[in-house]
């Protein structure tokens, strides 16, 4: 962990941005926020992230959040809630972000899922309990290639806002999928 956490600082670019590839000079909108997941959670378990670290990679995700818009043809949705997600697993929701977000139209239920998570991070369970009513859980997604992900790693990502919402029964259900699917 400590050598993955070393590897990951160094792709850190000045902006705050983590490249998708060593050297690269542009950020990559789901590498950021990955390699920041990552980091988050190893500093829960008392690691400690190269200085400044977080500071600027906080700063790098409000800035990418204030200025996302939704461009339906690349499914760019899924980045922006696992990026308003990050923040607030981070401890600093960006609350203005998640509430344009929301209200934003044609968002995937991934997304939908991802920002109920987000808002239950945030202290705010009944606005992700709202958006759980509005979405569809196990649904395949059209955005799988932009983002790296799979169908199970989207139902994973369900199963874990089901939890954060207290769906016991749901998340049962889904985590048996799963199961059954990884075996």
């Amino acid at each position: 962990i400590t050598a993955g956490i070393a590897k990951l600082g160094s792709f850190q670019l000045s902006n705050g941005g983590l490249a998708y590839w060593q050297g690269g000079t542009m950020a990559d909108d789901w590498g950021s926020s990955y390699a920041g997941h990552f980091m988050i959670e190893a500093e829960k378990k008392g690691y400690f992230l190269p200085i400044n670290f977080k500071l600027k990679w906080l700063s790098y995700q409000k800035n990418e959040a204030k200025k996302w818009r939704f461009e339906p043809r690349y499914g760019n949705d899924l980045a922006q809630a696992y990026r308003l997600y990050t923040l607030a697993l981070a401890g600093s929701p960006d609350l203005s972000s998640m509430n344009r977000f929301r209200e934003t139209k044609g968002i995937s239920n991934e997304s939908k899922l991802r920002l109920a998570s987000a808002y239950v991070l945030a202290g705010q369970k009944s606005a992700g309990l709202n958006l759980l009513l509005k979405t569809t859980i196990d649904e395949n997604s059209n955005y799988n290639y932009f983002y790296y992900g799979s169908s199970d790693r989207n139902r994973a990502m369900a199963l874990e806002t089901l939890l954060l919402l207290g769906q016991k029964q749901k998340a049962y259900t889904m985590a048996t999928k799963l199961a059954k699917n990884m075996s």
